[in-house]
Parts: structure tokens; sequence; C-alpha cells
């Protein structure tokens, strides 16, 4: 049941809680409201001054969930698991800040995209459990707009907790890679993988302690980036 008094970032922490516990059409429910939400009660893509995103950021902090753990096979065909990763983990979102209204409606371009990210990853979930192409395509719709999000607001200055500390870029490259090659575009699923490996390696050249993502998920991550790209779409 979706409370009365519509918390974006309730709403999606209670989202993220279903994900853990694989109740995904609950988590869908909780997240389509919070991204409704963000878009109706802001202009998403207004260009907040720098010190703004700093001060509504100060307080927020951001947590990978547990994965959630579901079979993966980009086709029918296709029985190794090798290539066929998403990155399942969800984000909390903490608001630490002691003077916040109880519902909170202005919230950073972190925050945004973080919750975009989960209503994205959401339908990926479903639309796998369910071979719908039409989820698909909402879950490629909410990571281009969680990236959108992003890339405005460092048109800014704005410095994104979630890109310098949680490399959550990289997850978006990732998922939105898979989700192209399920729905057959090899040309952005070629393109999202490259820039997943270029990310990957930058990564791994990096001190450890600067990697929040544990030794499965980078696995998972690197093996997607192995996979052989077919040039053209298979004839119908």
């Amino acid at each position: 049941m979706i409370p009365q008094r519509l918390d974006p970032i309730e709403l999606n922490n209670m989202a993220v809680q279903n994900l853990e516990y694989n109740d995904t059409k609950s988590a869908c429910e909780f997240l389509t409201t919070a991204v409704k939400v963000i878009l109706n009660t802001s202009a998403i893509f207004r260009r907040s001054t720098r010190p703004q995103q700093e001060n509504l950021s100060i307080y927020t902090h951001f947590e990978w969930s547990d994965a959630t753990y579901f079979e993966l096979k980009s086709s029918p065909q296709n029985n190794d698991p090798f290539g066929t990763f998403l990155f399942s983990r969800a984000m909390f979102v903490h608001d630490r800040n002691p003077t916040t209204r109880p519902c909170r409606r202005h919230l950073s371009a972190d925050a945004k995209a973080a919750i975009v990210y989960n209503a994205g990853l959401t339908f990926h979930i479903l639309a796998i459990k369910q071979n719908d192409s039409r989820l698909l395509s909402k879950a490629g719709s909410m990571y281009s707009l969680s990236q959108t999000i992003l890339r405005k607001a460092a048109e800014t200055g704005y410095n994104s907790k979630l890109c310098f500390h949680s490399f959550f870029h990289i997850v978006l490259l990732n998922n939105l890679g898979q989700m192209s090659y399920m729905l057959v575009d090899y040309d952005a699923s070629s393109h999202y993988f490259g820039q997943l490996e270029l990310n990957l390696r930058y990564i791994t050249s990096r001190p450890k302690h600067e990697n929040t993502f544990d030794s499965n998920d980078m696995l998972g991550m690197m093996s997607n980036t192995f996979v052989d790209v077919p040039d053209t779409a298979p004839c119908a």
C-alpha cells in the first residue's frame, strides 16, 4: 500500500526493501509513484546552481542494496550465463538532514538519479521475468533519464557523490548494454559495453578501497565486455 504522504525517498527505500525480498511488483508500484512525484513537483532539468545542489547533497547518503538473485538469459537459446550479467543491486537513499520537512520534494540530482535508476532496474527485472520487451524499453528510458539528470547537473559544476564515490555511471552503462543486447540493438550494446570496459579498466587501476563493488559484481560486469556482439540483427 502506497503511503498517503508521498515522500520520494521513503517510497524509494520501501521499494528497495521489496526488491531484496524479490517482491518486484510492489517495488515497481512504489518506484513508479516516486518517479511521478519527482517529475510532477520539480523541473527535473532546471539548472540549479552548484551551491544549491551541494546544499541538497550534503546530508544525502547512498547505499547499495543486496543483489536480487534470479536467472537471466539474453535469449531462450543461450544457456551460458557468461556475458549476461545484470547489475541487480538497487540504491538506498538516506537523508540525514535533521531539519528536512517530513515530505521531501526538493531532491539533489544524485537522489533523483538513484530513484529513477531503481525504477529502471525494477522494469528490467520484470521484463526478464515476464519476457516483455515493452518493459525492457521502459527500463532503458529510466536508465537514460538517470544519465541525463546527472549530465545536466554536471554542466553546472555539480560533483556527484554517486559517480565519484559509488561509480554509479558504470552500473548504468552495464545495464543499458544488457538491455540493448536483449532488444537486439547491437550498435547501442557495443557502445555501452565499450564504455563499460574503459571505466572498469580505470577502476581496476585505482586503490582497492576506492572500489565500492564486490568481486562478483566486478566479474559479472567484466564478462559483459567480452561478449562478441553481432554486427547485425538476426533475420525475421
